[in-house]
């Protein structure tokens, strides 16, 4: 059985169909991509696996679990984090705290913390070695105690997937990751992804527009035009597809 299954999913607003009868499946431990040009769906799918956005029909499946059953907040306990395209990180806090905020979401709060009587400051610190794991990990660890007001682009960016991995997940989804970033940057980020997850156990979801990262890493590949799946394969399969290189890569996006 896949990992996540998306199946006939459609979102309209109002006038506008953002998706369309969207379906596909990944395998635990791919790396899969989506592309697609701008106002594909990408993102809105993003959206409705991470139940921002409500779907008019269709299903989303994660480990076997029905996704479109849960609150928002529930998300983040079935294993599954996210990256968003603009930066969400917290200007004021410092990049240790806002990582620990990715650590926070895999946890059930003060609730379950209170009901098996773990004191919080004991909590605290178990949240704090594990952000700054994962800070190490990304080669973070210096600016830990920095605001992340400030800091370089391409810094935030990483700062933003060391939330995210701070949550423990099993599925990650990243949205964009290397978007303003250097070609240099692109590179290591592509190299970071492969290793992480390696490292991790992940499987990673992702959305991006910088085709040398996207065929460079995916093993599969998932192609959008108009909320609509064009095609679906291997990056070489996808790449050779007439009606991939007419809708996408042949427009030098």
């Amino acid at each position: 059985m896949a990992l996540l299954e998306v199946d006939d999913v459609g979102v309209r607003f109002g006038g506008v169909v953002a998706l369309d009868g969207l379906g596909f499946a990944i395998e635990e431990g791919e790396i899969c991509a989506l592309i697609g040009p701008n106002g594909a769906g990408k993102t809105t799918l993003f959206n409705v696996i991470s139940r921002l956005y409500e779907p008019s029909h269709g299903s989303v499946t994660f480990a076997g679990e029905d996704l479109l059953a849960l609150a928002p907040h529930e998300i983040a306990g079935t294993g599954i984090a996210r990256t968003f395209q603009n930066l969400a990180l917290v200007p004021g806090l410092s990049v240790v705290d806002n990582v620990m905020i990715g650590a926070h979401a895999r946890t059930s709060g003060g609730f379950l913390a209170g009901a098996l009587g773990i004191p919080v400051r004991t909590r605290e610190r178990a949240l704090r070695a594990d952000a700054m794991e994962v800070l190490d990990r990304l080669g973070l660890a210096p600016v830990a105690a920095h605001p992340a007001v400030g800091l370089p682009y391409g810094t935030l960016k990483r700062i933003e997937l060391a939330r995210a991995l701070a949550a423990r997940p099993r599925l990650l989804m990243l949205d964009e990751p290397a978007s303003g970033l250097t070609h240099e940057e692109v590179g290591e980020l592509g190299a970071t992804v492969v290793g992480l997850r390696d490292d991790f156990g992940l499987t990673v979801l992702l959305v991006e527009h910088h085709m040398g990262m996207v065929m460079g890493i995916s093993e599969h590949v998932v192609v959008m035009e108009f909320g609509q799946k064009i095609a679906d394969g291997t990056p070489e399969e996808v790449s050779r597809d007439p009606k991939v290189i007419q809708a996408y890569l042949g427009g030098g996006a």
